[in-house]
């Protein structure tokens, strides 16, 4: 979550019709079938909006923000339905809006000092509202509130209608079907039973990932055909699915690949290259609808030693 404060010249319908096309293009569903509070893309919300005067100081029509006397987030605007309210209506009760709010109060305004952001209709900056919903929250917790309302947990959805929960440290177990991998190459490369129950006792050891790869990118390696590639990584997988629901995520620079490679039963893409190896990729991901590791490098992994 985060806070951003923008200049428009948009006043604050056109402003809500405009961040609503950019939730357009980023993905979100807007047509009202999708679940309510469900995974999004992107939410974006107009939480203030400067108030200003209609006309000048000597009656004429203010026709510019400059003409304006602005009073910095000052509006307060309610629509019976409820459209768009302004301060938004709930930002008070929540920590995640606040907490970035409060960086913007930090920032600093003129000559360094802090730079308060008042709600106008509470009458308090965002600093102390936040610390009073921090001592309210602290008040109200007990043990039986725990066991009624569970705490919630951050979520990466995953093919399936399966989740991957962030409540602990997560695991990642690593299973190279590789002959030239500087960790575990050549070690199950030439047998998939090998290779599964390399991947089952990872699991049973504590791991929440199995990263499969089939491409060595350790410097100095050579690239790998896509058909080789193939050959190597979708065996195991659909082996490990045969066996274990865990999530699997496939290392791959190539688009061919991960795609395949989902259809085969694995949930993640991790692609050292950042999407930047294959033009398709970061498409192939968005059509496929699954989460993505973008890792990052130099070069490739023949050249990246000589361009560190």
């Amino acid at each position: 979550n985060g806070a951003v404060q923008v200049e428009t010249s948009l006043p604050p319908f056109e402003l809500l019709a405009a961040i609503k096309q950019v939730e357009n293009d980023l993905g979100r569903d807007l047509s009202g079938n999708s679940q309510r509070y469900g995974p999004r893309p992107v939410d974006l919300d107009i939480l203030l909006y400067d108030g200003y005067d209609v006309t000048t100081s000597d009656g004429t029509a203010a026709e510019t923000i400059g003409d304006n006397d602005v009073q910095p987030n000052s509006l307060v605007m309610h629509q019976p339905s409820e459209t768009l309210i302004i301060p938004h209506p709930r930002m008070q009760e929540r920590e995640f809006v606040l907490a970035p709010m409060m960086d913007l109060e930090m920032i600093g305004g003129v000559g360094g000092g802090r730079n308060e952001i008042i709600h106008p209709v509470l009458n308090k900056s965002m600093t102390e509202l936040l610390t009073m919903l921090t001592k309210e929250n602290a008040k109200n917790s007990n043990s039986e509130d725990e066991e009624e309302y569970p705490p919630a947990h951050r979520v990466l959805p995953l093919p399936r209608g399966r989740m991957l929960v962030f409540n602990e440290t997560i695991i990642q177990g690593i299973l190279n079907v590789t002959p030239d991998s500087f960790s575990d190459g050549g070690k199950f490369s030439k047998s998939v039973e090998d290779a599964l129950a390399q991947a089952l006792q990872m699991e049973k050891d504590g791991a929440g990932i199995i990263d499969i790869g089939g491409e060595s990118t350790r410097p100095g390696a050579e690239a790998v055909g896509i058909e080789e590639e193939l050959r190597r990584v979708l065996p195991i997988i659909e082996r490990i699915r045969e066996e274990s629901d865990i999530p699997i995520s496939i290392d791959t620079r190539n688009a061919r690949v991960a795609q395949a490679a989902i259809e085969a039963g694995a949930d993640i893409v991790n692609d050292v290259s950042g999407g930047t190896h294959d033009p398709e990729m970061l498409s192939c991901v968005a059509a496929m609808g699954v989460p993505m590791i973008l890792m990052h490098m130099r070069g490739n992994p023949k050249t990246m030693q000589a361009l560190t």
